[in-house]
């Protein structure tokens, strides 16, 4: 049986995307929205740079520095912005595929079809979030999709609330479909999957929410 991946019908109807790709013996269209996808995200970033979101560290320096320096600062970190942007696009296509491929008994070219659609959900948060930030002012943790805003009243803890503000309803999402595809994919225990999906998904919340607790942009 031959798919053809169609990332808006995929999400619209996600029993007939998953019956199809689960009976697939061929797999067309993948790479190339995987590219378009690769350019949404270096655009969102770059989007996120021009509106001067996350350019803190530029504006910080405005009365230490010159005009000309300053532009330069903001060249480099608007290139970077970019740089991460597509960075974080390869890492939620390849990575967790690649640990799920490894754990799994199942073909990896699936586990990359439903990455694509896992990236494309989060490129669509990141999107929202972004409108929302410029529009309201609002921080990462302060997002109406994450659960940061709740935990900011239990907690003082900086750590917790940065954890929790990377654990969105569209990481909730993922989650659930992640083990569905998994579940239909892999021979596995549907438990043993879930703990999988579970860990996995754990350990990058938690390298996310460090990474902005530590401020590393600020060490450099």
């Amino acid at each position: 049986m031959l798919y053809h991946v169609q990332l808006i019908k995929g999400i619209l109807y996600p029993n007939t995307y998953l019956y199809q790709l689960a009976k697939a013996e061929k797999i067309t269209g993948l790479y190339i929205r995987f590219l378009l996808l690769l350019a949404a995200g270096a655009i969102i970033y770059l989007a996120a740079a021009y509106t001067g979101y996350g350019m803190d560290i530029v504006s910080n320096e405005i009365s230490n520095v010159s005009n000309e320096e300053l532009e330069t600062k903001k060249l480099f970190v608007g290139i970077g912005k970019i740089v991460w942007g597509i960075v974080f696009t390869l890492l939620i296509f390849f990575i967790p595929a690649i640990f799920y491929w490894t754990l799994m008994d199942t073909e990896f070219v699936k586990l990359l079809v439903m990455q694509l659609f896992v990236l494309a959900v989060l490129l669509i948060e990141k999107g929202l979030t972004l409108v929302l930030q410029i529009s309201f002012g609002l921080d990462r943790v302060s997002s109406p999709f994450s659960f940061g805003v709740m935990t900011q009243y239990l907690t003082d803890s900086r750590l917790l609330i940065h954890l929790a503000g990377t654990i969105t309803l569209f990481q909730v999402w993922v989650i659930f479909f992640q083990y569905t595809n998994l579940k239909a994919f892999s021979p596995r225990s549907p438990k043993w999957i879930l703990l999988i999906v579970i860990i996995v998904n754990l350990v990058g919340w938690i390298m996310t929410s460090t990474i902005y607790y530590l401020e590393f942009e600020k060490l450099i």
